[in-house]
């Protein structure tokens, strides 16, 4: 791609995963424009430094720029407020994981991004994580039979600090801060739309810095006839450091896989063994979509309809943690 045909990305929040993205998007095209802006103009000079782009004062300054996409990075309490103020400026929108708080900040979003006819996406790694491929092909290819269920299984004793642990900014606990990926990835494993959802979380005293929850485990049900669960943990140690097992059962086989896909295992009418190490978390191929679907006018993906479904699902499995039973998931 040439370099007049690549946008010009500027990311406004200047923490960690603004430097993994920018750190990957700049070794994948040397030559891309790539702009920083923050609450600290001191923080947006050192990432232009460390990445070669443009620093600018202010949040406000970066949308009124000749930058054609806003890439915010910021704690995800802030994303309404300057993806909507980055549309009205028609700047193009992609924004951390999760989107948002609530579906009711995420409409706003999109009532922004509709009026401004600007594109928005949110940045779901998980979505073009390379092993979904393959389990998808098996499945469509009759592998394993028809699928039953889907066990999916994320767990780790992290160490939660900074604004995770305040209530207000997090707006939920882990499900919905870092169990959106994992929502992604179970209903990109279902390939079907999810329908309900009842959710348990242990009322065991012990002490957490995370606000609502840390630990959860949700049931859904999807419009296919299968089901699918999450067990999804912050607190709940693991020997293997984030590495677990996770399984898909079908009427004449099974797949076995490493929850965070580096490996897969097909037993049933056919046999295969698959490991993914290059790029397994997807951000590379993520990155490459967005950038190479603007130059082409393709829709960016996965769209917002997706995002908002799954976003959904979360808030309906807080209900259910109140109702005890199944909630509908819009």
């Amino acid at each position: 791609m040439k370099h007049n045909d690549m946008p010009f990305i500027c990311f406004f929040g200047c923490g960690h995963i603004a430097k993994r993205h920018a750190k990957i998007i700049r070794k994948m095209y040397p030559d891309i424009r790539l702009g920083f802006s923050s609450l600290y103009e001191k923080d947006a000079k050192e990432y232009a430094v460390q990445f070669n782009g443009v620093a600018f004062k202010s949040y406000e300054e970066a949308a009124q720029s000749d930058c054609d996409i806003a890439f915010i990075t910021t704690p995800h309490a802030y994303h309404k407020d300057l993806a909507i103020l980055a549309a009205n400026y028609k700047k193009h929108v992609i924004v951390e994981k999760p989107a948002t708080r609530t579906l009711k900040e995420f409409d706003a979003i999109i009532k922004a991004i509709t009026k401004n006819k600007v594109r928005f996406a949110v940045a779901e790694n998980y979505y073009f994580k390379p092993f979904l491929k393959n389990i998808q092909t098996h499945i469509a290819k009759g592998s394993i039979g028809k699928p039953l269920y889907i066990r999916l299984t994320k767990h780790n004793h992290d160490t939660i600090t900074g604004w995770r642990t305040d209530a207000t900014l997090m707006g939920g606990g882990a499900l919905l801060e870092g169990g959106c990926h994992w929502v992604n990835q179970l209903v990109s494993l279902s390939g079907a739309m999810p329908l309900a959802v009842q959710a348990v979380k242990p009322h065991v005293p012990y002490s957490s810095t995370v606000p609502f929850e840390d630990t959860i485990h949700i049931t859904v049900k999807f419009d296919n006839g299968t089901f699918g669960t999450l067990f999804h943990s912050w607190f709940v140690p693991n020997t293997f450091q984030g590495m677990a097992l996770s399984k898909i059962y079908g009427t004449e086989g099974n797949i076995t896989f490493e929850s965070n896909g580096l490996f897969a295992i097909v037993k049933g009418n056919r046999f295969s063994m698959s490991f993914s190490f290059r790029d397994f978390l997807g951000f590379g191929a993520m990155h490459r979509s967005f950038i190479e679907n603007y130059h082409t006018q393709k829709p960016w993906e996965p769209d917002y309809k997706r995002i908002r479904t799954e976003l959904s699902l979360i808030e309906a499995a807080y209900r259910s943690l109140k109702t005890n039973k199944f909630e509908s998931i819009e």
